[in-house]
C-alpha cells in the first residue's frame, strides 16, 4: 500500500474509534442523569455503584434509562430494605436492649453496681516520642497517656484509675491529687 492509502485507512479507523467513544460517553452521561433523578439515598447509591461496576467491566446490561428511574428506585429500595431487615434480625436481644442505653438515667441499683475507680499495679512502663507514658499493668491491660502533664511513675507502683466525665479516664498515684488523662489500648 502506498502512503496515501495508509493515511486514509488510519484516518478512517481513528474516526470510527472516536465516534464509538463519544457514543459510549453520551450513554454513560444519560445513565448518570438517571441516577441523579432518584430521590432515595440508598437507591441512588446503588444506582451509582451499578454504573461504576458496568463502566469498569465495559459491559452494558440494562441501563437506568431503559428500566426507568422509578422501576430502579423501587427495586433498589426493596433490596436495601431486605438488607436492613436481615441485619436487624441478626442482632441479639441484649444488643437491642443495650442500644444507646447510656442516655437513660440509671437506677440506684445499676449505679451501685457500676465501678468508678480501680487500683492496679504497674508492671511495665515506656515513653512515646511525645514524652507520654505507655503503661502495662499486672492484669495485662495496656494504657496510654493522652495529655501532656508530667507525672513520675515507676514499675511496681500502685495507681488508681478513675472514670471522669464524657468517657474520660484519669490515672493518679495513691495518696496524691495530681493525675493524667489516659486511654485504654488493650
Amino acid at each position: 500500500m502506498n502512503k496515501i492509502t495508509r493515511l486514509t485507512f488510519l484516518a478512517i479507523v481513528t474516526s470510527l474509534l472516536s465516534q464509538s467513544a463519544v457514543a459510549e460517553e453520551a450513554s454513560l452521561s444519560d445513565r448518570i442523569q438517571g441516577c441523579v433523578k432518584i430521590t432515595q439515598d440508598m437507591a441512588r447509591l446503588a444506582c451509582f455503584d451499578q454504573l461504576t461496576v458496568k463502566h469498569n467491566n465495559n459491559s452494558v446490561d440494562l441501563s437506568v434509562t431503559q428500566l426507568g428511574a422509578q422501576q430502579v428506585d423501587s427495586e433498589v429500595t426493596q433490596l436495601a430494605t431486605q438488607q436492613v431487615e436481615s441485619n436487624v434480625s441478626q442482632l441479639t436481644a441484649q444488643q437491642i436492649d443495650s442500644f444507646s442505653k447510656e442516655q437513660v438515667k440509671k437506677t440506684a441499683e445499676e449505679s451501685a453496681k457500676e465501678i468508678d475507680s480501680i487500683t492496679l499495679t504497674i508492671s511495665k512502663l515506656s515513653k512515646t516520642p511525645y514524652d507520654q507514658w505507655k503503661i502495662t499493668f499486672e492484669n495485662g491491660q495496656k494504657w496510654k497517656q493522652k495529655d501532656n502533664y508530667k507525672l513520675s511513675l515507676k514499675t511496681g507502683q500502685r495507681v488508681i484509675l478513675t472514670k471522669g466525665s464524657l468517657s474520660s479516664v484519669y490515672l493518679q498515684k495513691e495518696n496524691t491529687t495530681k493525675r493524667i488523662k489516659v486511654k485504654r489500648l488493650k
